[in-house]
């Protein structure tokens, strides 16, 4: 099975006809947001969540996994992150951005393929983000060579004051998976299990939810 045949599930996963719901930026700023991590530890070949910048309502967050381990041959990412409740918070359309996890090596380009989830009768499911990162044009995939990398960056915007959760789920009815490049999963790479947690706090000048 060629890579990029091994992403086209993963893209056509994420192809919704309903559009995403949400709020201006100018909305987002009304509020401040605090991201709280999981109490797992950082370790190599785990993966989980990290902020890595914030402003206002909005909060940048980081997949990353843990090194360093040269003797990996990461090749795809196929992932959900899901929103404990997308009342507080949701997704903001295209920030996605993949990390430094994966190299292109000569030939090779990275793509990551984010979305929102369909939900069993038809429609956008607002509590999850389905995500795929892959290397396509084949060759090898690669380790991890400092402490840590980013797999991918996502924007999430507060909607309402309140508290909700983000945790790494699996996807498509499959747990959380890494595949190596001949399309093996790797089993030894672990998904953090415990929730990380976002809150925002009205700071005025809206209506404080939408």
């Amino acid at each position: 099975m060629t890579r990029l045949k091994r992403l086209r599930p993963i893209a056509l996963a994420l192809i919704v006809t309903a559009s995403l719901l949400g709020c201006s930026d100018d909305e987002a700023n009304t509020f401040a947001v605090t991201f709280t991590p999981s109490g797992t530890a950082a370790a190599p070949r785990a993966i989980k969540l990290v902020q890595k910048s914030k402003s206002g309502g909005r909060v940048v967050v980081s997949v990353v996994i843990g090194g360093p381990d040269t003797n990996l041959d990461m090749y795809s990412f196929a992932f959900d992150v899901k929103i404990g409740d997308p009342s507080k918070l949701r997704f903001v359309d295209g920030s996605d951005a993949p990390g430094n996890a994966l190299v292109a090596f000569a030939g090779q380009t990275i793509e990551s393929i984010v979305g929102l989830g369909t939900l069993p009768g038809g429609g956008t499911d607002q509590s999850t983000v389905v995500i795929g990162v892959s290397k396509l044009g084949g060759g090898l995939g690669n380790g991890v060579a400092g402490a840590s990398a980013v797999i991918v960056d996502l924007a999430f915007d507060v909607r309402s004051a309140g508290t909700t959760t983000l945790t790494i789920a699996g996807s498509g009815g499959n747990p959380p998976r890494v595949f190596d490049s001949g399309g093996s999963v790797i089993g030894t790479i672990t998904f953090d299990a415990a929730a990380a947690s976002v809150s925002g706090a009205s700071t005025g000048g809206g209506s404080g939810g939408y």
